[in-house]
């Protein structure tokens, strides 16, 4: 299959998995792995898919012409990014922690719920165009623009904070698919405030997930290996060291975690118990997982390009599509394994010893030490660790710099001047 197909395919398990819950118990780790699993899988695919179309876009020389173009938009950490990531995840958990313990906690939660609604119409909207258009389901209404208009004083807000806007971002123009999209997420959003839902939950948290990770990145390995390490340390200290990690996380009622039904009711307030996996043990790892499908894709590209790395490649087989899945997308394929034992392990450990378990404890070595085995079973642990997407801004400065070495080049020297005067001459 292609990776269309793969990236659409990836969430059918979770759906079904979801279906059969709503009617009878499915076993909370089987669940939890699909949920977790299907989600990594299914955002890794749409993030290489964004890439290869803005790839397409700049070697077609068409980058300004969006009207068809997928939005292949990406935030890329730097490495102060990655180093600071831990302490402000930490100064935004200890602030939830005292929000819920010096302010009323059902007001919190109806604040909270109500941004949290907001921004999942945002994602569910973005996602659906998303999909509609990387599996190429356009048709002529989706195009058609419902609400035109101009965002007032925006370039004066700009300019009040520094920033430069570009031409026509002031423009906001919703189409008719955008229309359908946030349509449907404003129903689901109903239906969690109404009956808060675990479905409509987890709804809302695959999709913040999803958008997570196709549109982050932490830009190399080597940010990779210091986010993840700092919150290998992050978990542990929350988890272990305070109770203020539990604690925000059974007062926050919103969508920032995936619930899984017990089928059982609490003896004491009559609610339906679930088990929790928060979303930054699926999106930090995916967002490592999807780097290691975009480092497959380069490293395959670069292959293809080498006569000697490509014969070799292709002994086997007649076109790159036809080898195996696991030889295309190695990298993937073992840090997703690395990912599915290590979540099996905290699962393992929670059930044995019934308390909370930090996931990352167990997820930040198993996907980065699958991903350096496997570098190191090849013999790529210097490319790996050299890997890098950041591509260096062009300044005002360096674009001066290439135009006069351009017109240096252009210019003929004075021995081509003479010769030139003889010849005329």
């Amino acid at each position: 299959p292609n990776k269309r197909t793969q990236a659409m395919e990836s969430l059918l398990p979770l759906v079904l998995a979801t279906l059969v819950a709503l009617a009878y118990y499915v076993p909370v780790p089987v669940h939890m792995l699909i949920a977790s699993s299907c989600t990594i899988w299914h955002g890794s695919f749409s993030a290489l898919k964004a890439m290869e179309a803005k790839e397409k876009r700049k070697s077609s020389g068409a980058e300004n012409e969006y009207e068809d173009d997928i939005n292949t938009d990406m935030h890329t950490m730097t490495s102060s990014d990655a180093y600071m990531g831990p302490v402000f995840g930490s100064v935004l958990l200890f602030g939830l922690y005292l929000v819920y313990k010096f302010c009323p906690k059902n007001l919190v939660n109806l604040l909270v719920k109500g941004y949290f609604v907001m921004f999942g119409t945002l994602c569910i909207c973005d996602i659906l165009v998303f999909t509609t258009k990387s599996r190429g389901w356009t048709a002529s209404w989706h195009k058609r623009s419902l609400i035109a208009f101009r965002i007032p004083f925006y370039q004066k807000i700009c300019e009040a904070f520094g920033e430069k806007p570009k031409p026509n971002d002031d423009e906001v123009n919703v189409t008719a698919l955008e229309a359908v999209g946030y349509v449907i997420g404003a129903a689901i959003g109903v239906w969690y405030l109404v009956s808060n839902h675990w479905t409509a939950n987890n709804i809302f948290g695959v999709a913040f997930s999803l958008q997570a990770i196709r549109t982050l990145s932490v830009g190399s390995f080597l940010n990779a290996t210091i986010l993840l390490s700092g919150l290998f340390l992050y978990d542990i200290f929350w988890v272990f060291g305070t109770d203020v990690m539990v604690t925000v996380a059974k007062k926050f009622d919103g969508p920032i975690k995936l619930l899984f039904p017990w089928g059982i009711q609490d003896s004491e307030t009559g609610k339906w118990r679930h088990s929790l996996l928060g979303l930054g043990d699926i999106v930090m790892p995916g967002i490592f997982i999807a780097l290691m499908l975009r480092f497959d894709h380069a490293r395959l590209k670069a292959k293809q390009e080498d006569t000697n790395e490509r014969q070799s490649l292709l002994a086997s087989s007649s076109r790159v599509e036809d080898l195996p899945f696991t030889t295309r997308y190695c990298y993937f394929s073992w840090v997703m394994m690395g990912y599915f034992a290590g979540l099996s392990a905290t699962i393992f450990v929670m059930y044995t010893f019934d308390a909370a378990q930090p996931a990352l404890l167990y997820l930040v070595p198993a996907c980065l030490g699958s991903a350096l085995g496997n570098a190191s079973r090849l013999g790529e642990l210097s490319e790996l660790w050299k890997y890098n997407e950041v591509v260096p801004e062009k300044t005002d400065e360096t674009e001066k710099e290439e135009e006069e070495e351009r017109f240096t080049e252009e210019e003929p020297s004075a021995s081509e001047k003479d010769s030139k005067a003889k010849k005329d001459d």
